[in-house]
């Protein structure tokens, strides 16, 4: 019997796959959308397709900036007091709209899937996925890779990545989907 579960897929890609695999269903669908751009709607209903970063119709949400507040130096830059070097601290700028709420109320209502796909997991954005990978509530972390023409992909490369945004090493041997289950993108 399929696992009913909750999915956020962290990124859009130019391919129709989604993330379900034979064991999993889908009953809620949040596409954290990092594009900034409204393709993603031709995959989704618009209400699943949450602009995390803003979206270009709307020039004053696009959000630009540091998103690595595990970093050991961001605690000297936090401690400067001056509120100049936090204006594009991304955590900051997420409270302008309410995208941040909305994933986390997602992320809180139920056990979830994390389906990546097209996004580097780079340190860019560590404190964001790492609220998602390590969120009491994630189930799995499913990559998408890209294969290369001459046959090599991505895939150790983007879990080295998504390694970097944990700080429980174990969670991320749990959650983080082995390549023989995962796909490249089409």
């Amino acid at each position: 019997m399929p696992i009913k579960r909750n999915e956020i897929v962290v990124e859009y890609s130019n391919s129709s796959n989604n993330c379900n695999s034979d064991n999993i269903m889908s009953d809620n669908v949040m596409l954290l959308n990092f594009n900034y751009t409204k393709t993603a709607r031709k995959y989704v209903a618009p209400e699943s397709d949450n602009h995390i970063h803003g979206c270009l119709d709307n020039p004053e949400s696009v959000i630009f900036g540091y998103g690595d507040e595990l970093d050991s130096e961001f605690e000297k830059l936090k401690n400067l007091n001056d509120n100049e070097c936090l204006r594009n601290v991304k955590s900051i700028r997420y409270l302008e709209a309410d995208d941040y709420r909305k994933m986390l109320a997602f992320i809180e209502s139920g056990p979830f899937q994390v389906c990546i796909m097209g996004h580097s997991c780079g340190n860019s954005d560590r404190t964001l996925l790492n609220t998602l990978f390590e969120h009491k509530n994630c189930v799995s972390i499913k990559p998408y890779y890209y294969k290369k023409e001459e046959g090599t992909d991505n895939y150790l490369e983007l879990v080295q990545n998504i390694y970097r945004n944990f700080t429980d090493m174990k969670l991320m041997r749990d959650r983080v989907v082995n390549k023989m289950f995962c796909e490249p993108l089409v």
